[in-house]
């Protein structure tokens, strides 16, 4: 078996990523993105209108997760069988019809049935992440994943930027907008990515195996690892979520309550610090520390962020706010993938991203109903304390657990290639 990876700082050619393959794959995730980017800023106060609570839109987003859960297992094993790209054009199918319904509506109940179809596009970025994996070494697996996270901050950017013109027209424009982007993308998929044809899977081996948390968790590190992501996208999906019920309730921006013009701004400067953690600080910060010191940094990052957003009453304050979790989120992601790609063989990176994507999608079915709950009575310290205490839970998880599985897998695998 070749080796990828020198001895010391050198790389061979095999380490370098083909941007052939990944450019074709940021468009269309940057696509998908702009799409979500888009929606995001308009969907709470579309539903306000509509005389929705802020617990009505937990539910409207936990809805969405749980689609999400149940979709994201089957798309990865099925982007194993059958190919990454044929799973990409579906969900971009299916995501066209959700929009285009979440347009159309009139009721609550439309809505919740066109984010419910928009939860099942999930395969969307674990068959993106797969892809990413399948076209790199171990050594620049992070480094890929990371492309494609990048992407989606930079779709988030564009989404944004769209929202915050097309919604002082009407809060349907940037939806039909977002239709728009879905087509663009299903378009690139069709014409421009090319799926590598010798990627190591085997389809009859693929086909027989079962989609289950045994299947996936077959290390002791994978395991605290799903945990740790469960602490970490609980907490920020607690936060997400209810953000903008929060600040329209308690901020102040420009002598007025915080709406979709300024909500699209956020995340625009969430996209934005995005691209530049994946770009600039991801590998500066992969070769500076170790694995358990950047889950530590992450969740201490999304901590200190939560407490200023709840103690901001300046622009300063909340840009810091937003900084720090943002940071933290960018990095999250391309650390837990890419640390479970490493210990699955090349058939079965589908089914280990897509069963990740469902375990997080889980955390997003109670949480933004949760936190919607907490917000609906006023309790906004108890909001802020909640996200604050999973965090640290998380990292003290990662702090006395994770170095001693991984040390165990070292045993047990020997040294790495």
């Amino acid at each position: 078996m070749s080796v990828e990876r020198s001895s010391g700082s050198n790389f061979t050619t095999r380490d370098r990523l083909d941007l052939r393959l990944m450019l074709p794959l940021s468009a269309i995730v940057a696509l998908y993105a702009a799409g979500v980017g888009a929606v995001l800023p308009v969907l709470p106060f579309y539903l306000r209108e509509m005389g929705a609570s802020p617990f009505v839109f937990g539910l409207v987003l936990s809805t969405e997760a749980l689609s999400q859960s149940a979709a994201s297992p089957l798309l990865g094993q099925l982007s194993d069988r059958f190919g990454r790209k044929r799973v990409l054009m579906a969900s971009q199918a299916v995501a066209m019809v959700s929009l285009l319904l979440l347009a159309l509506a009139q009721s609550i109940f439309i809505v919740v049935l066109a984010r419910f179809l928009f939860g099942l596009t999930a395969g969307n970025f674990s068959a993106a992440a797969a892809y990413a994996a399948d076209n790199s070494t171990v050594a620049t697996r992070r480094q890929a994943i990371g492309v494609v996270s990048a992407s989606l901050g930079l779709g988030a950017i564009v989404g944004a930027g769209i929202s915050s013109v097309l919604s002082e027209t009407s809060l349907t424009a940037p939806i039909y907008m977002a239709l728009a982007l879905a087509a663009s993308g299903l378009l690139v998929t069709i014409v421009c990515l090319k799926e590598r044809k010798a990627i190591g899977r085997n389809p009859a081996k693929v086909g027989r195996e079962k989609i289950s948390l045994r299947a996936v968790t077959s290390s002791p590190v994978m395991r605290v690892l799903f945990v740790i992501m469960l602490c970490h996208f609980f907490a920020y999906g607690m936060y997400v979520s209810q953000l903008p019920n929060f600040l329209a309730d308690r901020f102040v921006w420009d002598g007025h309550p915080l709406g979709p013009r300024e909500f699209s701004y956020l995340i625009a400067a969430d996209g934005a610090i995005n691209i530049l953690v994946q770009l600039f600080l991801l590998g500066w910060l992969g070769r500076s520390v170790s694995e358990r010191q950047l889950i530590i940094l992450i969740f201490g990052l999304i901590a200190t962020g939560v407490v200023t957003a709840g103690l901001a009453n300046t622009i300063f304050l909340l840009a810091f706010a937003v900084m720090c979790v943002s940071i933290g989120d960018a990095l999250a992601k391309p650390t837990y993938l890419g640390a479970l790609s490493v210990h699955v063989p090349s058939e079965r990176q589908g089914v280990v991203m897509g069963t990740g994507q469902a375990l997080v999608a889980v955390t997003d079915i109670v949480s933004p109903a949760f936190a919607g709950l907490i917000l609906g009575w006023g309790f906004y310290g108890a909001w802020i304390g909640t996200v604050v205490a999973i965090a640290i839970i998380g990292a003290v998880i990662a702090a006395t657990r994770l170095p001693r599985q991984m040390e165990r897998e070292r045993v047990l695998s020997g040294p790495p290639l």
